[in-house]
């Protein structure tokens, strides 16, 4: 599970806990004939009342929850970053797997190792392994494709240059 996905259930386990939680102090404070606490129920019940599918209001409340129902949907159906690879068996029967931060890693140490890198970092996706790296070099020159073939040589390395493609972008750093 991502960390939006983490996020937004804890907002919503959240709300939805503090909002039964009133409902039922409200429920119970009617119940004793004692004034609300924060919902003004009589006030609500009465402007409720008064109003239909067609008004503007209403419509436009409905289509907010539809529009954040469909959000929710969508993040949850969202696949993420895979949390490890799988790497081709040198032997039959056994299946090897790498982390997606140990690939991470391996892959900004190859980028870093190419002269004239001062620091490069890796994300690796579904497809596609993106490297940034940055470089105080005034004319950088080829280091964009010498990077790019380090990485690209560090993925074939491990069995994995058929399954991610590498994008590397080369950024100069200001000089201090």
């Amino acid at each position: 599970m991502h960390v939006l996905n983490r996020v937004l259930a804890t907002l919503l386990a959240l709300g939805l806990f503090l909002g039964g939680l009133l409902a039922v102090v409200e429920i119970v404070l009617a119940a004793l004939d004692r004034p609300h606490l924060v919902v003004p129920y009589d006030r609500w019940t009465s402007w409720l009342r008064e109003q239909s599918f067609g008004d503007g209001i209403v419509r436009a409340v409905l289509i907010g929850m539809v529009v954040l129902g469909l959000l929710l949907l969508l993040a949850a159906v969202r696949r993420g970053r895979p949390g490890s690879l799988t790497l081709p068996a040198r032997t039959e029967g056994v299946r090897v797997t790498a982390s997606r931060r140990g690939i991470e890693r391996t892959l900004s140490s190859a980028a870093r190792r190419t002269d004239g890198v001062r620091d490069a970092r890796a994300r690796a996706g579904r497809r596609a392994v993106r490297v940034r790296a940055a470089t105080a070099l005034r004319s950088p020159g080829d280091l964009q494709q010498r990077v790019s073939d380090a990485v690209t040589g560090q993925l074939r390395e491990l069995g994995l240059a058929d399954r991610l493609r590498a994008r590397v972008t080369v950024s100069q750093e200001a000089s201090r």
